[in-house]
């Protein structure tokens, strides 16, 4: 047996071929969103209890005043997070891009609505921020619309989310690849995370209650579902691309 030197093996695909960097930098920023989030939402603003949409005009612009440069920084990471949401809907719909056939409707109905979920949410910490901008300078009326506004924009727009998630989990059923990027489980998380958004919709009727902006029903078991389904599957995402791009020696041929 003798090393065959007359023709050289092919190399492997390196780290630029695969777009490793770019890839997990995707993989990456569900986990970034969701970190920034919190320290905006639960770090600075201290939005932990959920405020109540009960409370008067005069004290959400007393409780505004009291906590404005808090609000302002919390603001600025929670905008820094759910631009990075749009990130992670592009590299979720990247890896199952290969599942969706030669007209890839899911993929295309994935980053249409994520892009459109990642504008939403970017309103929702706008409108907060405005109104710590004006807090003190205009009546507590306008201050509590604001704070309506921002409230509705963060809660209340589930459609737009369900059909990403029905998109996605549609998408991880189909994969029957012999290496998944995801577990089929983590299909039936984004249909039952669609499904944890609907009451989401009917904080329009109620001030108080599970059914209110921060209640049980209306914020509580969607933000947990939401925030849970963006960790998993950026868990399995990061596991995914870092097996599929790990760099190979090349392998000698042998001539008998």
């Amino acid at each position: 047996m003798a090393l065959d030197t007359a023709t050289p093996p092919a190399a492997p695909p390196t780290a630029a071929d695969l777009n490793r960097g770019a890839r997990l930098a995707l993989a990456w920023s569900g986990i970034a969103c969701t970190v920034l989030f919190a320290i905006g939402f639960l770090g600075c603003a201290r939005w932990l209890p959920f405020p109540s949409p009960d409370d008067s005009a005069e004290q959400i612009a007393a409780d505004i005043a009291g906590n404005q440069t808090a609000i302002r920084v919390g603001v600025i990471f929670m905008i820094l997070g759910f631009g990075l949401f749009a990130t992670f809907v592009v590299g979720v719909a990247l890896e199952l891009r290969d599942t969706d056939g030669a007209h890839p409707a899911l993929t295309w109905v994935q980053l249409v609505c994520g892009g459109g979920c990642a504008a939403i949410l970017a309103l929702s910490p706008m409108f907060f921020g405005i109104m710590a901008f004006r807090a003190g300078d205009i009546p507590p009326y306008v201050t509590q619309s604001l704070y309506d506004i921002a409230w509705f924009c963060f809660v209340m727009p589930y459609p737009i989310f369900d059909l990403l998630l029905i998109a996605q989990g549609w998408a991880i059923l189909r994969d029957r690849r012999s290496t998944p990027v995801f577990p089929r489980w983590a299909g039936y998380l984004c249909f039952a995370t669609s499904a944890a958004l609907v009451p989401t919709g009917f904080i329009i009727f109620f001030k108080t209650g599970p059914f209110a902006w921060n209640g049980i029903i209306g914020l509580g078991i969607p933000m947990i579902y939401f925030f849970a389904w963006i960790m998993t599957l950026s868990f399995y995402l990061i596991r995914y691309v870092n097996r599929e791009t790990r760099p190979t020696a090349p392998r000698a041929t042998v001539a008998g």
